[in-house]
């Protein structure tokens, strides 16, 4: 034998993340309070076994008692078969015509004739051997005892000898107490008795099919069982309750099989009973914890079925299967008594029916539609068929769809609630299910916001609004209106205008209104619903304002004095109440404080016609003016004519056309004939710099003004005069020149002499003269040239002049002369400035001769 170490925490742990699919069931779990329930005369119970052909059930009471309580199908007693001392495990024959009874307390096997409830055979098994465990297979019967060197083995007897006489089985190991027997599919399953402080339980496994045990296996698996272990029906695989679950093991080599686990409500549950049907059904028995009761399983990890026992939990090993396929007869112990639960169809799911109200609710005359679903563990099929009733009135038939789902479509024209069931039959596989919803039927509430207005004037009010509804649903009924009042709020007078058609589709209205004024008004928009709309009403207060008219005005640009004028105007936003004017005023030379005011009418169209005679010639500026009325706000506008004005001459003259630097300059301007006007004006510019008035002033009577200005630089002088009621404005220039300041002297001499009264410098024949020329204003950066003159003759004559000498920084230049045969002779010297193309601001200018004479 070998010994496989399997921690159960371990076992448990790699499966916890299965636990809540495993389990699989949603919501509480079936009672089986609807089963049929009946008491057992039991005194204590150990086994059951269910004789289908005889419409038997037989129950053992274990080591203690003396009898085999035998009931019919449903738990009512028939009879006690007496004298079987201790009987425990039970077993029927492959032909059903025996029950097989370990005696515990009678060291013995029992058969027992199923037909008339007498024992018909009794093997004595040894003294002391207290057999507890009986199973059938490969024709024999075996069982589990005490041999005579107190250790557990397993025995068989062949029930087709002539004389069948128990024999041990050598081949097989020794337990520490008799072991725990089951059999399917030709194979053997030999356990040991539960014990809670164990940590391992010992299973062997062997092929009985010959009638001759073949080990396939012996090895302890981890954690300590809790339960009988069971074979299934095909032999493959064993099932064994261990504390929280029954683990599934291959019988060839107790490697864990699949689904692996079956799941029996928490970690506290304590499976003790396990019983698989035929086809290969599952039914679990837990006795402890929250979960506690039967759980039902078909081929995978999901539970198909929970039931709870109210009267109890099953009893250990409580749990077995009818040959019908379809009941559970289930032993449940409660407050000491025994009570036999028969679950006629355990393996028929609950079924599940859902009703969903109408999204987002129904209302009167339109289509709603209540979906549902309707299922269970496992699909009901396709194209299934549920019965509908509204309030009892039967509707067409629903069908159940591939998902599960289905769809009730109905109309009801008034508002209310209606109620609606909706039933399965039930299937092979579910059971009957009805279930009802409460739906109300209520038209759309609906509400007019604030619309959008496009115009808000006095004599045209427009706007668009949409009669919204709830969620959007519509459509509204084709001739649905908006009722409109209109209320002045400083009259409080009120008018109901035309209903305004409502869009079907949209919702949309227009309304359009003549105020005929300015003013807050209140308009009432309603609406009165429809049979599927509620009513709905909003008070829109707006303020209409006045009209802001623009007022146009066609003057011509010029005009003659004298003559009559003629222009138009006109004022926007019309019509004009007759009666309304306009005030035209005019401003000129002669009218600058008081203009000229008249006043013009106003047509109904808002046109104008502004006539006038001008008599002072120049800007003539016409401003039109409307005061305004209840649905027009002022306006202003201005238009300038210039009037024609006679021509005058004006001229200015200079007493030179070029000046010294420095000097000042004597200027006059000459005024001809004017009407009212003889003011003049002269003003300076500088070459380079800024205009300035000179003096302003009337004309003597020669018609001169005249004024005096000093200059420092090319100089423009201006007469202006700015004109009179009847001539024109005019302007005259002159230009002059100025010169610039040249300062020159010589250097370099050591006396000075006298000839004809004028002073020459004297230099030593050795001496190379120097001049220094300065010009102001500062011209640095531009020419100086130099020029020499000597006298002979009786006359000077140039000897030579220079190229360009450039200012310094200072507007300052030196030059060195050199004078040959000069000794006795007398020479002369001067400096010219000439402006550059870029400096306006002066002309060029000579500066004065500097005389020398040169002595040895």
């Amino acid at each position: 034998m070998r010994f496989q170490q399997v921690s159960l925490a371990a076992a448990i742990s790699v499966v916890a993340g299965l636990t809540t699919a495993t389990v699989g069931l949603t919501g509480p779990a079936a009672r089986a309070d609807g089963a049929d329930t009946a008491a057992l005369p039991l005194s204590h119970y150990a086994h059951m076994v269910v004789d289908g052909a005889h419409q038997h059930l037989f129950f053992s009471q274990g080591a203690g008692t003396t009898g085999i309580v035998v009931t019919d199908l449903s738990g009512t007693p028939v009879t006690t078969i007496d004298g079987e001392q201790g009987a425990d495990g039970l077993a029927l024959s492959a032909d059903g015509r025996t029950l097989y009874a370990a005696l515990t307390d009678g060291d013995a096997i029992a058969a027992v004739d199923t037909a008339t409830l007498t024992e018909t055979g009794r093997f004595g098994t040894g003294a002391a051997s207290a057999p507890v465990s009986v199973a059938q297979a490969g024709g024999k019967v075996w069982y589990g005892y005490t041999a005579d060197d107190g250790k557990g083995t397993v025995g068989s007897l062949d029930p087709s000898a002539a004389d069948p006489a128990p024999t041990p089985q050598p081949v097989m190991p020794h337990w520490p107490g008799a072991p725990l027997l089951s059999t399917g599919g030709g194979v053997l399953a030999v356990s040991a008795a539960q014990d809670a402080h164990s940590s391992m339980t010992h299973i062997a496994t062997y092929d009985v099919s010959s009638g001759t045990p073949s080990l396939k296996v012996d090895m302890g698996l981890g954690g300590a069982a809790t339960g009988p272990v069971q074979v299934t029906p095909d032999g493959t695989k064993l099932l064994v309750p261990q504390s929280a679950a029954v683990y599934v093991y291959s019988t060839a080599d107790l490697s864990t099989a699949k689904p692996y686990v079956y799941y029996t409500g928490g970690v506290s549950s304590s499976p003790d009973s396990v019983a698989v049907d035929s086809d290969g059904t599952i039914a679990l028995g837990a006795t402890a914890g929250p979960g506690a009761g039967a759980y039902l399983y078909a081929a995978d990890q999901i539970a198909e079925n929970h039931f709870a026992f109210p009267a109890g939990t099953v009893a250990p090993d409580g749990l077995t299967w009818g040959t019908d396929g379809r009941t559970l007869y289930a032993v449940t112990r409660g407050n000491g008594s025994y009570a036999l639960d028969v679950l006629g169809d355990a393996k028929l799911t609950d079924t599940t029916l859902t009703l969903n109200s109408p999204s987002p609710y129904a209302i009167p005359a339109q289509p709603f539609t209540v979906t549902g679903t309707v299922g269970g563990h496992g699909f009901v099929p396709a194209g299934a068929t549920l019965k509908v009733t509204r309030d009892g009135t039967g509707l067409p038939d629903a069908t159940v769809g591939a998902d599960g789902s289905f769809t009730v479509t109905d109309t009801r024209q008034d508002e209310g609630g209606y109620t609606y069931e909706v039933s399965y039959a039930g299937d092979a596989t579910h059971r009957p299910a009805t279930t009802s919803l409460k739906v109300w039927v209520s038209r759309v509430a609906t509400s007019v916001p604030y619309p959008e207005f496009s115009s808000l004037a006095p004599h045209r009010v427009a706007f668009t609004g949409t009669v919204m509804t709830d969620l959007s649903r519509g459509p509204f009924t084709q001739g649905d209106t908006v009722q409109v009042t209109r209320t002045n709020e400083d009259t409080h007078e009120s008018t109901r205008l035309p209903a305004a058609p409502l869009d079907p589709a949209t919702g949309r209205f227009t309304v359009t209104d003549d105020p005929g004024t300015a003013g807050w008004f209140t308009y009432r928009l309603s609406f009165e619903g429809d049979i599927t709309h509620q009513p709905g009403a909003n008070d829109v207060s707006t303020t209409v304002s006045p009209y802001a008219p623009a007022l146009t005005l066609k003057a011509p640009g010029t005009a003659t004095r004298g003559a009559a004028l003629s222009f138009g105007a006109v004022l926007g936003d019309g019509p004009y109440a007759s009666g309304e004017t306009v005030t035209v005023t005019r401003t000129d030379a002669a009218h600058t404080t008081t203009p000229v005011t008249w006043t013009a009418p106003v047509a109904a169209d808002g046109t104008i016609t502004v006539k006038d005679t001008p008599s002072t010639g120049g800007a003539n500026t016409y401003t039109v003016g409307y005061a305004g009325d209840a649905g027009h706000r002022a306006a202003t506008a201005s238009a300038t004519v210039q009037v024609s004005r006679a021509t005058t001459s004006l001229s200015v003259a200079a007493d030179a056309s070029t000046y010294a630097y420095g000097a000042t300059a004597t200027v006059t301007a000459h005024l001809g004939t004017t009407y009212n006007g003889r003011t003049v004006s002269l003003w300076a510019t500088p070459a380079g710099g800024t205009k300035t008035l000179v003096k302003t002033g009337t004309v003597d009577s020669r018609g001169n003004l005249a004024a005096t200005y000093k200059l420092a630089h090319n100089t423009t002088f201006t007469a202006s005069y700015t004109g009179d009621y009847r001539y024109a404005p005019a302007t005259a220039t002159r230009a002059v020149s100025d010169q610039v300041k040249v300062a020159q002297a010589l250097s370099g001499s050591y006396t000075t002499t006298t000839y004809s009264g004028t002073t020459y410098r004297v230099y030593h024949h050795t001496v190379r003269p120097t001049v220094t020329t300065t010009v102001s204003p500062d011209k640095s950066g531009q020419c100086v040239h130099f020029q020499v003159q000597q006298y002979y003759g009786g006359a000077w004559h140039t000897l030579s002049t220079s190229g360009c000498f450039t200012l310094g920084s200072k507007s300052t230049v030196t030059a060195r002369l050199s004078l040959s045969q000069a000794v006795n002779q007398k020479f002369r010297v001067r400096s010219e400035y000439v402006h550059s193309a870029k400096d306006t601001t002066n002309v060029s200018t000579w500066g004065g001769w500097q005389y020398l004479t040169v002595r040895t």
